[in-house]
């Protein structure tokens, strides 16, 4: 049965602790780690997004990164770094790493390979959150100058000096967190929260501002429901609710807010006479540093700086169950599928996710030949079956279908010479009626040059010779003048 599992993490607590958010027992924990906020992330296992393959954190005094999975409750592997990272993030296909600096500097690892692909000067403030959208097409970074940066990851690896595709720099305060909605580039939504009391909603395909959510108090977080219908913001010790659509008296909807607007939440205007917007989750003690929904978006978990972990109720706004045995305050809090290695009667054969070491220079293209040329597979249809565990066994895999495949192979490659010869007879004609047109193109050209030349040049000798007579005639004529003066003088000596 697929269940789902919190996972929650704090600055001071040196434990992770991993538990059911259905009962809120604890299931497992991972030892010796104290992240900050936005210091840990989940790596999925490459090629299944829906297992968590991996958890990297981020520690916050040293310049290490803890590796851990869930086979064993101890570190599986320590990636040491050139700086201390204040932020780290991860690519929803486990490909690749993203880690900050409070420099304003972030790195970017290639995980299968280890190798550093860039680092670059993000902001000239700590990056405090990085986000991946979820096509991997985008890297997101917020930082302290109140911006936030949405790069290409293509131009990441392959350019020098690459430049942000959007900079937002509407906010007027640090920006505390960032969510981004489901969906590609082209579709994305993106929330932003930050310290001057505002939550910021942008269209990730033209980067524009949407609208811009104003609360009462700084927001120290944001996340969106799996529907889009909803944002829920923490302010201090309590958690808005925003409804992104507004029913109408006729039955039907419309959204909120949209061209830039502003809207206020959980501020009551006396100016104007309108509903105010916004429900309140309240029952921490302390700041909400950290939100997570189930994947049905029925439940929201919330992790604050009191040490507890609760679960709501997102209908009722009732608090269901808290988890409470962090000894201080919680920095991180996340939801996913419960791990096959955490399943009741788990095999024992189950791959762990492979990492090489994280190189702390820049990998050049000759190492990057040599490494990725010997990244072989050695028996593809059980490395596949392993590394694919939570899926059955399908068709493909009986000899029959097998059979099917290589018999529909062979009739195609029979097929394949004639089709190409026809092809190529029809390429050849193609080519040759229009060679004729260019040929007939280029005499007809090549005549109205000749044309063009002839008149120019017989033009040119008439100015010519012309020009040549006239100044003949003006040599002859000031002879004649010498002459005549020459006379006179002596006719009066």
């Amino acid at each position: 049965m697929v269940t789902e599992v919190a996972l929650s993490a704090s600055n001071t607590d040196s434990t992770i602790h991993v538990w059911d958010i259905r009962s809120g027992s604890s299931l497992f924990s991972f030892k010796q780690s104290q992240s900050a906020k936005g210091g840990l992330t989940l790596v999925p296992k490459p090629g299944n997004t829906f297992q968590v393959g991996s958890v990297v954190s981020a520690q916050t005094d040293r310049a290490i990164l803890n590796v851990y999975q869930f086979h064993k409750d101890q570190i599986m592997h320590k990636m040491i770094t050139s700086e201390k990272m204040i932020s780290v993030a991860a690519s929803h296909q486990g490909q690749y790493l993203a880690a900050a600096t409070a420099t304003g500097k972030v790195y970017l690892w290639h995980i299968p390979t280890g190798h550093l692909m860039r680092m670059f000067e993000a902001h000239y403030r700590p990056v405090h959150r990085l986000v991946f959208s979820h096509d991997d097409a985008t890297l997101l970074t917020a930082s302290e100058d109140a911006s936030v940066n949405v790069w290409l990851l293509t131009h990441l690896i392959e350019e020098d000096r690459p430049a942000p595709l959007y900079s937002w720099s509407d906010h007027t305060l640090p920006v505390t967190d960032l969510y981004v909605g489901h969906g590609q580039l082209s579709g994305a939504r993106v929330c932003t929260a930050s310290l001057d009391h505002t939550v910021k909603l942008w269209d990730m395909a033209t980067g524009h501002l949407l609208t811009t959510f104003l609360f009462p108090k700084p927001v120290s977080s944001v996340v969106l429901h799996p529907s889009e219908t909803m944002i829920f913001a923490a302010c201090d010790d309590k958690i808005f609710s925003v409804d992104l659509y507004r029913r109408r008296q006729d039955q039907t909807y419309e959204s909120v807010g949209g061209m830039g607007r502003v809207e206020s939440v959980g501020i009551k205007d006396h100016y104007q006479d309108k509903p105010n917007l916004g429900a309140v989750f309240s029952g921490h003690k302390g700041t909400v540093n950290s939100l997570s929904l189930s994947f049905d978006g029925t439940l929201l978990i919330s992790g604050a700086e009191d040490g507890e972990c609760i679960v709501w109720d997102v209908i009722s706004r009732q608090s269901l169950r808290t988890f409470g045995l962090h000894k201080g305050p919680v920095t991180h809090v996340s939801c996913f599928l419960r791990p096959i290695e955490l399943q009741p009667n788990a095999p024992q054969n189950i791959v762990p996710m492979p990492w090489a070491p994280l190189k702390r220079m820049m990998v050049t293209s000759e190492e990057e030949r040599r490494s990725t040329s010997l990244q072989m597979i050695q028996n593809t249809s059980t490395d596949l079956l392993n590394q694919y565990q939570s899926i059955e066994e399908g068709t493909f895999y009986l000899e029959p279908e097998r059979s099917k495949i290589k018999q529909a192979s062979a009739n195609m490659k029979q097929l394949k010479p004639s089709d190409a010869n026809e092809s190529l007879q029809s390429q050849v004609e193609t080519l040759r009626s229009e060679l004729l047109k260019v040929n007939a193109h280029y005499q007809k050209s090549k005549s109205l040059q000749k044309q063009m030349y002839d008149t120019i040049v017989d033009k040119f000798m008439s100015e010519r010779r012309e020009n040549k007579k006239r100044k003949l005639q003006d040599d002859e004529e000031e002879e004649e003048e010498e002459e005549e003066e020459e006379e006179n003088e002596e006719q009066t000596v």
